[in-house]
């Protein structure tokens, strides 16, 4: 079933039931595109398919459908709410496949992530605040067209920015919190804010072989959660517009419990790989302690002035020798190591 650049997009999936396959015809569809899915539904795009909302529409694809498909589709221009997205399913609304799709330029982000979401390939960029954002969905996977963990085909999270609130708010690559999220073969830069940045209990996460440079803010953010692993990144020039202590690392982990940092590639960060300790009683359970944290096997070249290329702190008092906190076998150099 086609969808025409004059249609109603509503209109035509009303009139068929759960299940159909649309074909978005190629051009471009000014404003008329703003639909609830039906669970089961695939909207393919032909060559050329934008869904331009005209800074009107709040958003392209939303509602409680599960098990949807979104391929080959670019999304611009639409005008959601605070902390909305051009695409958002409902959290809950699980098993969504997006792949190769175009979120740009949309009023706060392109995306927002749902259970089981799965987002191979695309481009999440341009936006006011934020490329991909997530609240309490879980089961999430960023990822590549193909199966080579080499290939850096994974989504690129790239030039967004801090237009609607501040970076300490949201903003950058992706931001979630609570769920489960692999991240991989991502490339992220460019972006006001932090690239990769996890928050608030999220838990059981990879992230891996990703290529995150040029971010104002720390490259990766895992912050006030646990149970990580962050391996086999290229993590080049972030933290340019650093605040200093701690902060604006290549990888920075804030307040957060059993994760393992290894086998990453750093150069031309404000720090290199660091740990912060701070009171954080928002948020919990758990406590939201730096302990668990084994830094291991890393190339760290080049920071900034003054910068660490690793280490830990903490602006509350507490003793972080008494941590379970451990750096070791990593090569630390002056000069620069990076693409």
């Amino acid at each position: 079933m086609g969808i025409g650049v004059g249609d109603d997009a509503q209109s035509v999936v009303n009139a068929h039931g759960p299940g159909t396959t649309y074909i978005v015809k190629a051009g471009v569809h000014p404003r008329n595109f703003s639909v609830r899915p039906q669970s089961g539904d695939t909207y393919c795009g032909e060559p050329g398919a934008v869904l331009d909302g005209g800074r009107s529409l709040p958003s392209a694809f939303s509602g409680g459908a599960t098990d949807v498909t979104l391929d080959s589709i670019t999304v611009r221009d639409y005008e959601s709410s605070r902390q909305g997205a051009a695409i958002q399913p409902d959290p809950r609304a699980s098993g969504w496949l997006v792949r190769n799709v175009s979120a740009l330029h949309n009023s706060w982000a392109g995306l927002l992530v749902a259970d089981g979401m799965r987002i191979l390939g695309g481009r999440y960029n341009d936006n006011d605040q934020l490329g991909i954002g997530g609240n309490e969905a879980t089961g999430i996977v960023l990822d590549g067209l193909d199966n080579d963990p080499t290939t850096l085909d994974g989504p690129e999270l790239a030039r967004n920015h801090v237009l609607r609130a501040p970076c300490a708010f949201e903003g950058g690559g992706i931001k979630w919190d609570v769920g489960q999220v692999t991240v991989r073969n991502a490339h992220v830069h460019d972006n006001d804010c932090k690239g990769i940045w996890a928050d608030i209990n999220a838990h059981d996460v990879v992230i891996e072989n990703n290529l995150v440079e040029g971010n104002r803010a720390e490259g990766i953010f895992y912050e006030i959660s646990r149970d990580a692993t962050i391996r086999n990144n290229r993590i080049y020039r972030n933290g340019f517009g650093a605040s200093g202590w701690y902060w604006d690392g290549g990888i920075t982990v804030a307040s957060s419990s059993e994760v393992e940092v290894y086998g990453n590639r750093l150069s031309g960060n404000y720090n290199g790989i660091t740990g912060t300790q701070q009171e954080r009683p928002d948020s919990t359970p758990p406590a939201h302690l730096l302990t668990g944290l084994r830094v291991h096997d890393n190339m760290i070249c080049s920071t900034g002035d003054g910068a660490h290329p690793v280490g830990v702190g903490a602006d509350n008092g507490a003793d972080l020798a008494a941590r379970d906190i451990s750096f070791s076998g990593n090569t630390i150099q002056p000069a620069s190591c990076g693409a």
